[in-house]
Parts: C-alpha cells; sequence; structure tokens
C-alpha cells in the first residue's frame, strides 16, 4: 500500500530530524506537478497539487537541491495562504529531493524544528542520506504496484473477452454479404446530422451501418483494413457492451456515427483540419469510449472501491481508463486486428490518439480543459499544439449528441440516463451514503436538472463548436428549442411522464425523511 508506506516514511523522518511535521509530495510525470494526497501521516480530504518550479516544495523538484529555510515568513518562497486556511504555523523549514537513480520522483518537506531554534547542518546531512532510502524504497513499491496493475488489468481484460467476445461466424457472413451486395436500404439520410442512430432498432442493421461508416470516409482502403476483421472488430465492440439502460451498444452507436457525420459533412480530413490517422482514431474511439460500461459514475466507482477503482483511482478517469483498456484488449486480438495494415510509428500514434479521446469524454477532464478550448477558432484549429483540444471538443461533443436530436429523442435519453442515475443512487444509500441529488429519484426534478444540464454544459459546449464551425449553429437553435420544452413541462404546456422511475416531476422533495413515490 503506498499510502501506508509514505506515512511510515514521514513518520521516520519526523523522529529522524525531530520535526513537528511532514509533508511529502510525490511527482506525477504526465503533468510534472508535485501531488500529495498524505498530510503529516493523516489522508487528506482532497488531492493536493503544485506545479514545478512554484514555492518551496515546486523549487526544490526543480533544482533537485536541499532547502534550509530557518524564518519561513522572510523567505520569498514561502506561501503563507496555507497556515490562514488551516491555522498551522511554521517557524522553519527542511525541503530535500527524493531521488532515484536518474532522477528527482518526490520531495519531502519537514516543518518546525522541536527543542532548537532550527534545522541545522546534522539535520540536513540527515535528511540527505534519509532521501536515498527513501527513493530507493518508493520506487520499488511503485514497481511492484505497476506489476499488481498489469496482472489486474490482465485478469480483467480475459474476463471480458471470455465472457462477452464470441462472434458466431454466421453473423460475419451474414454482414459481409449485405456489405458486397450493397443491401443496406432505407436509410438514405444516414450521413446527415438530423439522422437518428436510436431508431435503428435492429442490432445486426447497427452492424452494417458501423462497417458502412469505415468505407465511407475511406479508412478501409487507406489503412488497409481486412473486411473480415472489420467485421469482427465491430461485433466485439458491440459485444463489449453490457445492457446498462444508457451507457449500451446504441449509445455507443450514436456517438461513433456523430463522429462519422462530422468528419463527412464538415470535411475535417480533406481541408487538412485532421489527418487520416487522427479520424480513424477518432471513429474507434467513439465506439469503443464506454465498453464494458457498468452503469455507474466515477464518483461511485472509488466510493464503493470497486475493482476498477482499486485498479485505476490514483490515476483518474476510473471508468474511462477500463474503456481504453479493454478497446486496445479488442484491437490486439487476432480476429479484430484492423491496425495491423499501420506501420509501427501509425499505430503508436493512432493508439496515443485513442487513450487521449477515450479519456476525454471524462467530463471533469472537459471542464478542466474549457478554458483552452474557448480559444480555439476557425483561423487556429489547423495549428499542430490546438489539434489534440480540437479532437477533445469534437469528441465530447459526440458524447452529448443526443441533446441536438428531436425532442422526442431527448425525452427518451433522460429517461434511460436517470434510470441508470437513480440506480445507482439506491446503491450509495444501500452503502448509507448521501446520494447527489440528481441521483436520487425521491428528489430529483429532471426537467430543471436538464434545464441546467443544457445551461452549464451542452449549450457553453457546442457555442465552441460553432465558434469554430458557423455550420453547427443549427444545433443551438435545437438545444434551445428542447430547453424551451423543458421549461414547458415545468409550466404543464407540455406533458412529460417519468412515474415509471418514481422521480419528481416538477417540485423537488424537501422532506429527506419522506416515502412517497412521485
Amino acid at each position: 500500500d503506498i499510502g501506508q508506506l509514505l506515512r511510515g516514511v514521514m513518520a521516520e523522518a519526523k523522529d529522524l530530524t525531530n520535526a513537528e511535521r511532514c509533508s511529502l509530495f510525490l511527482l506525477d510525470k504526465d503533468t510534472g506537478e508535485l501531488v500529495s494526497k498524505v498530510f503529516d501521516g493523516n489522508e487528506a480530504s482532497k488531492e493536493i497539487r503544485i506545479e514545478c518550479g512554484k514555492g518551496i516544495a515546486g523549487h526544490v523538484a526543480q533544482t533537485g537541491k536541499l532547502l534550509n529555510i530557518r524564518n519561513a515568513y522572510t523567505h520569498h518562497l514561502f506561501y503563507k495562504g496555507v497556515d490562514e486556511s488551516t491555522g498551522f504555523k511554521t517557524r522553519n523549514i527542511l525541503c530535500f529531493p527524493i531521488c532515484d537513480e536518474e532522477s528527482t520522483i518526490g520531495v519531502a518537506q519537514l516543518c518546525n524544528k522541536l527543542n532548537g531554534f532550527h534545522f541545522d547542518k546534522c539535520d540536513e546531512e540527515v535528511a540527505t542520506a534519509f532521501s536515498v532510502y527513501c527513493g530507493i524504497t518508493i520506487m520499488h513499491a511503485l514497481v511492484h504496484k505497476t506489476v499488481q496493475k498489469a496482472e489486474a488489468r490482465y485478469k480483467l481484460s480475459q474476463e471480458l473477452l471470455l465472457y462477452h467476445m464470441q462472434v458466431p461466424e454466421h453473423d460475419v457472413n451474414d454482414i459481409l454479404t449485405a456489405i458486397k451486395t450493397n443491401s443496406i436500404e432505407g436509410y438514405d439520410d444516414f450521413a446527415t446530422f438530423t439522422f437518428c442512430p436510436r431508431n435503428v432498432h435492429e442490432r445486426m442493421a447497427t452492424v452494417k451501418l458501423s462497417v458502412k461508416m469505415f468505407y465511407d470516409l475511406n479508412l478501409v482502403s487507406t489503412f488497409q483494413i481486412p473486411e473480415t476483421k472489420l467485421v469482427q472488430f465491430i461485433l466485439m465492440v458491440q459485444k463489449g457492451y453490457r445492457e446498462t439502460p444508457y451507457h449500451n451498444w446504441w449509445h455507443a452507436f450514436s456517438v461513433a456515427h456523430f463522429a462519422y457525420c462530422l468528419m463527412k459533412n464538415l470535411q475535417l480530413i480533406e481541408k487538412g483540419i485532421i489527418t487520416k490517422l487522427q479520424g480513424l482514431a477518432f471513429l474507434i474511439s467513439g465506439f469503443c469510449h464506454d465498453l464494458d460500461h457498468r452503469g455507474t459514475t466515477n464518483s461511485y466507482q472509488t466510493q464503493s472501491s470497486s475493482p476498477l477503482a482499486r485498479l485505476y483511482s490514483s490515476e483518474g478517469s476510473v471508468n474511462e481508463r477500463h474503456h481504453l483498456s479493454q478497446a486496445i484488449c479488442i484491437l490486439n486480438d487476432s480476429n479484430s486486428k484492423i491496425l495491423d495494415g499501420l506501420s509501427t510509428d501509425e499505430f503508436k500514434e493512432c493508439i496515443d490518439y485513442l487513450r487521449e479521446l477515450i479519456l476525454a469524454t471524462d467530463l471533469a477532464n472537459h471542464f478542466r480543459l474549457f478554458r483552452t478550448l474557448k480559444e480555439l477558432n476557425s483561423e487556429n484549429i489547423k495549428e499542430e499544439k490546438n489539434t489534440r483540444n480540437l479532437l477533445s471538443l469534437l469528441i465530447t461533443c459526440c458524447d452529448l449528441n443526443d441533446q441536438v436530436k428531436s425532442w422526442e429523442t431527448v425525452q427518451h435519453v433522460a429517461h434511460l440516463v436517470y434510470a441508470e442515475f437513480f440506480a445507482e443512487g439506491d446503491l450509495e444509500k444501500g452503502m448509507g451514503l448521501r446520494p447527489n441529488r440528481m441521483m436520487d429519484r425521491k428528489k430529483a426534478c429532471i426537467p430543471k436538472l436538464q434545464i441546467e444540464f443544457l445551461t452549464t454544459v451542452i449549450r457553453p459546449t457546442l457555442e465552441v463548436l460553432a465558434q469554430i464551425f458557423p455550420e453547427c449553429e443549427s444545433f443551438l437553435e435545437t438545444v434551445d428549442e428542447n430547453r424551451k420544452h423543458w421549461e414547458d413541462s415545468i409550466n404543464g404546456t407540455i406533458e412529460t411522464d417519468f412515474s415509471d422511475l418514481n422521480s419528481c416531476e416538477v417540485a423537488p422533495v424537501a422532506d429527506d425523511s419522506s416515502t412517497s413515490n412521485h
């Protein structure tokens, strides 16, 4: 247990130097930030992050040199805001780097020398020697944890494959025949944004149309994708989704279709806005972005200490990392290796884009990036530094695409979403927790929650899309129309019925102890 190890390291450091407090930060190699979940031997209520180079700990991490500060409040790097918020008085600080054989992996910060005025040369020598011991111990623990994660990931992947992924040969042959005879009929408006994928009710029809997307975008010929493997890939992805109310194959098909429509109608590849390889990763991510979703949020996974949380919680985006893992598992299966035609460099690049796109479907990541996304426009989207941000925006729009469909579809999707939310809320109540209002079937007012969602998430996101591509402004008009319908449902001029979910229609229940159904 890394947390237990770090608490032990800090306790030892305090004892050796006779310090009042000790904090330990590890370097996040992906972001370059110092991260700590443990302060003075206790779990912090919230993960704390410090930019490398900022403050005393950041300075030590950047320079790799010990810093002994006798009077904290007179030092230019000291930030007294933490003292003001916690009530703790920092007098002096001994901060030193923790290194492995190659570089700095973390920083330890000791505060307030006991039985003395400040930390002295002897304390510095002890800290320097101790940092070597810390580095070796922590690196061994991290390697061990990595091995454990790899084993757990392998077992989960194998379980998924064995349980879900058997594809009947006759299904593959039927689809190949349909493709060769061009017998996919009745979907003339398939390449338009007005087409509603949820109105395709036959599962085999969705597979045929999914294969059609790859052909229409010229991805099959460009990347030499074998027909049989492409069909196997789609069928395996379809089987990789559970029968949850919302996060199921129909949602994946809908998201992939919107990605297809964006590339087709906005001519993203033809105009050089994205490359064909990025287009391939974009479409694959649409199909795979929620693979093996269990119908519960990242928050629930973490609170319930689920197997997925134990595997991924330290990295964040628990569900999305699992979806990515399952996608790579399918892409590596011998029957569905649709990326075999790529060179080694192309394959690595494609997987890199796939990773970023699937992780971008975590709305928490979208909100963190949103200020940067707002700077995108039609003039700067072709700049290399903006391409990844654009793809992140596009996959988020795809994930939310139900909200730019007809009012009938919007209502239907709301039923599905809140069926999942309320089921999670029931599970949280069973754990003795108080669920978020939107997860509580006794308190949630679906029309009001939908208006809030459209106002704070959907419209701002689509405004950025329309800012880049003016031809998408019609999406905003549809969102406004659907918002008006939700408002009318509150006023009673439009009838909406969520009684099957036992949710309140308009007014949230004020009394937590109420047991009546609304």
